[in-house]
């Protein structure tokens, strides 16, 4: 539904998936024991006080609870447990990216993330309702390459891919975390710039070099699906995610939940997209990148297990670099907040900076950039001003 696509970038990033009702099997295998609601009594997952005697009962067919929503609590007057498998493969992957297709078109009866978990992941009869709900969905998958996000306007896209970039630091509505600056003005070239690497990040740029993927540019133009809004590279977010966050069979589904959310953000975006292909043609893994002002950010990446084996990442990382040096009125490459203390210092590794003021260094001041031009999709002289005000 659009209501739901206009909210779930800002919302779904920003929230954990909490699976209440959840809990360890005595089982061998990674499984779990969710209480599911019977079908017609999908509650919402609702904060309520403690002075309450019974949580409000209110009906919702949104994926995540509302943004005030802080602790869910959902509740239904009938329930049943369903044993949930941890695994993944392509198969589930499909399954889970047609049932969000579902979702996205409008289908209510798919507009609940713990029952599409339960549905693909759980143990239930062939002739069940939950096992219907997915042979449906399936029926209607789209096919592998094919775009099939909502269509934003280039006005829409530019004000969604602002929070990403960190503009709430700039507006001064929180401090975000540190973003990875490089300075490219002191570069003629790129090999200026390797040479000034150690001996270790060298020879895994060159490794990077002599792997055997093509890389395409794909712009996200407005008024039409973004490019990887598809289930190939919806496959990249998920297994990108799964592989850092799913250390347990615990944060399992929140490492689903997490790249569900992820991709929503990337799709409802602007910019362009460098896509990673191996030599069977299947996407392995692609960059969202967005120029705005003098600054060229590194906006996401997301690999799979064979691209994070190829070097992929640090192939992407070269590449941005090399462009920003030889692109006129570019003057810093931002590679955004880290996740963690040794991807900050991978990064300090090629010569990118943590640093906490960033919106003092980067210069996001001027419309976004497409194709080496200078357009803007929307009003964000407003950005600009308090980008302005921030730096006085």
């Amino acid at each position: 539904q659009r209501s739901i696509t206009r909210r779930s970038p800002r919302m779904m990033a920003a929230t954990t998936f909490q699976m209440v009702g959840l809990m360890l099997s005595a089982r061998p295998v990674a499984a779990y024991r969710l209480k599911l609601p019977l079908p017609g009594e999908y509650h919402s997952m609702t904060k309520f006080s403690s002075r309450d005697k019974y949580p409000p009962r209110e009906r919702t067919n949104s994926l995540v609870p509302p943004r005030s929503h802080r602790s869910p609590q959902p509740e239904c007057s009938q329930s049943r447990e369903v044993l949930l498998s941890a695994s993944l493969d392509d198969e589930k992957v499909e399954q889970l990216f047609a049932w969000l297709s579902m979702a996205f078109a409008g289908e209510s009866r798919y507009n609940n993330l713990m029952l599409a978990f339960a549905a693909i992941f759980g143990e239930h009869a062939q002739d069940s309702h939950l096992q219907g709900l997915v042979d449906e969905a399936l029926a209607n998958l789209p096919p592998e390459d094919q775009a099939v996000g909502e269509s934003f306007s280039l006005g829409e896209r530019e004000a969604s891919s602002m929070g990403a970039m960190g503009a709430a630091q700039w507006t001064g509505r929180f401090k975000t975390r540190p973003h990875a600056l490089l300075d490219v003005r002191p570069f003629e070239s790129i090999d200026e710039w390797t040479q000034g690497l150690s001996r270790g990040s060298r020879r895994t740029l060159t490794k990077a070099l002599a792997q055997n993927f093509s890389v395409s540019v794909r712009p996200i133009h407005g008024d039409e699906p973004a490019p990887h809004s598809s289930l190939a590279h919806f496959r990249c977010v998920v297994a990108h995610e799964v592989r850092l966050l799913a250390d347990s069979p615990e944060n399992f589904f929140d490492a689903l939940s997490q790249a569900i959310g992820r991709y929503v953000n990337t799709v409802s975006q602007t910019g362009e997209i460098r896509e990673y292909r191996d030599a069977r043609g299947r996407v392995i893994a692609f960059a969202h990148e967005v120029r705005k002002g003098r600054t060229i950010r590194g906006q996401w990446f997301y690999a799979n297990d064979e691209a994070a084996k190829a070097y992929v990442w640090f192939h992407s990382v070269r590449d941005l670099v090399k462009r920003a040096i030889e692109a006129k009125g570019v003057t810093i490459v931002d590679l955004g907040p880290s996740g963690s203390d040794s991807f900050s210092m991978l990064k300090e590794r090629y010569g990118f900076a943590s640093i906490d003021n960033w919106h003092m260094v980067a210069d996001y001041q001027g419309p976004f950039w497409y194709d080496d031009r200078r357009i803007n999709g929307g009003d964000d002289g407003f950005f600009d001003r308090l980008l302005r005000m921030a730096k006085i």
